[in-house]
């Protein structure tokens, strides 16, 4: 019989109320999901609450079918999401789904993010899917954004907010507030002109200098040390 993890939801919890705090907050849209390395099911933030709102005792279970398996509040109808994802990514083990208002408008002015600020760097590869601005409710609309996705951290989705991915609770919170970071820097600089960037040889080395695991790790706790206050 499968359980809600304690120390998961725990984590699951405070990464949706990180990223209420750092500008992914959208009434009570929006949902994060996770899972231990290996398992066949997520645990997930339920509907109906703010991703602010949002405590340890809120979580879910699901199978990758959408089926529950443990906790008393409901799913999300745009599970596939999540759900086609770590199917098609097996390393994969969180996935987020918000509406932030810069990637957002990105998005919807047609994609394509430059390495002008630090976060930059890190989509400049970014996909921008456009098969549909609807809810991603079925599993073929999920298995589509999937394949958009294909290997990458991240993805827009045109008129609907972006997906992030990561192999850690803590990476993937922390990937979301870059691309969002690193969306507010795109659309200032378009506005000022003709901007420029950092080459593809500099991006990499920065990357290496600035976003290696230990450093993701302490973003983390940072976020974390400000939303607790």
């Amino acid at each position: 019989m499968v359980e809600v993890n304690k120390e998961l939801a725990v984590k699951l919890a405070l990464s949706c109320n990180i990223l209420a705090h750092e500008g992914h907050s959208d009434i009570i849209m929006g949902h994060v999901s996770a899972r231990l390395p290996g398992q066949e099911y997520l645990h997930m933030k339920s509907r109906g609450l703010g991703l602010e709102e949002v405590q340890a005792g809120d979580i879910i279970v699901r199978d990758l079918e959408g089926n529950q398996l443990a906790g008393e509040r409901k799913r999300h109808s745009e599970y596939p999401i999540h759900t086609e994802i770590c199917k098609a990514r097996p390393e994969i083990n969180c996935v987020i789904h918000t509406h932030p208002p810069y990637a957002t408008a990105l998005g919807a002015a047609g994609g394509g993010l430059h390495s002008i600020g630090n976060e930059g760097i890190l989509f400049v590869n970014i996909p921008l899917f456009t098969e549909t601005t609807a809810l991603i409710r079925t599993h073929d609309q999920g298995k589509a954004v999937a394949r958009c996705l294909g290997g990458e951290r991240a993805a827009l989705l045109q008129n609907h907010g972006v997906v992030v991915v990561g192999q850690s609770i803590e990476e993937a919170t922390v990937y979301a507030i870059l691309l969002e970071k690193g969306a507010i820097m795109e659309c200032l600089a378009r506005q000022f002109g003709s901007p420029v960037w950092s080459s593809e040889e500099e991006s990499r080395l920065k990357v290496e200098q600035i976003y290696h695991p230990k450093n993701i790790q302490a973003f983390w706790e940072y976020y974390a040390r400000r939303v607790k206050r």
